[in-house]
């Protein structure tokens, strides 16, 4: 009995003590990313957008290494092999589809055949090979880095908006 009324007594505290996380939404585009925040702080807009390092609300999704977003972006005329894009639309699809679609946007990224038939693309250094998830996972974490920076408080939890025609894989 006793253990059951600290038990109680223990939940009704924690819930008692206001969030300290916001929650992010991220539009995951092939060319830009948005985030927006559900901020927590009494006297801020309940939902805003968060903006980039340029002030702006959308976000170029490119990659390049050691640089992400619209860093990125100004390397993009100087090293176009180098700066990754359109890296949500080449996940899980076969290397030959991949490979057509690289040329149809006249991209030079280096890419390899993986082991599940799917693309790898070779970054600068001519030996690392990262997967589409993972080019687009560093995209994803710079929405979230985005997010954390404008609510000022810790992001527990993301929804992440795809294309309609996503399927499960």
């Amino acid at each position: 009995m006793l253990f059951k009324l600290g038990l109680i007594s223990f939940l009704m505290l924690l819930n008692s003590i206001p969030s300290q996380s916001a929650v992010s939404s991220i539009d995951l585009g092939s060319e830009w990313i948005k985030v927006a925040v559900v901020n927590l702080k009494p006297g801020q807009s309940p939902i805003s957008i968060a903006i980039n390092e340029m002030s702006k609300r959308k976000s170029p999704a490119l990659v390049a290494f050691h640089a992400i977003g619209e860093e990125a972006a100004g390397l993009v005329a100087r090293y176009p092999n180098k700066v990754y894009s359109q890296v949500r639309d080449l996940i899980r699809k076969p290397f030959d589809y991949v490979k057509k679609f690289l040329d149809s946007y006249y991209l030079s990224f280096d890419v390899v055949e993986d082991s599940r038939g799917g693309v790898g693309i070779k970054i600068d250094d001519g030996v690392t090979v990262y997967s589409p998830e993972e080019l687009t996972e560093m995209v994803l974490g710079y929405g979230m880095r985005l997010a954390e920076f404008h609510s000022k408080v810790m992001v527990k939890d993301a929804v992440v908006t795809v294309p309609p025609y996503f399927g499960q894989v």
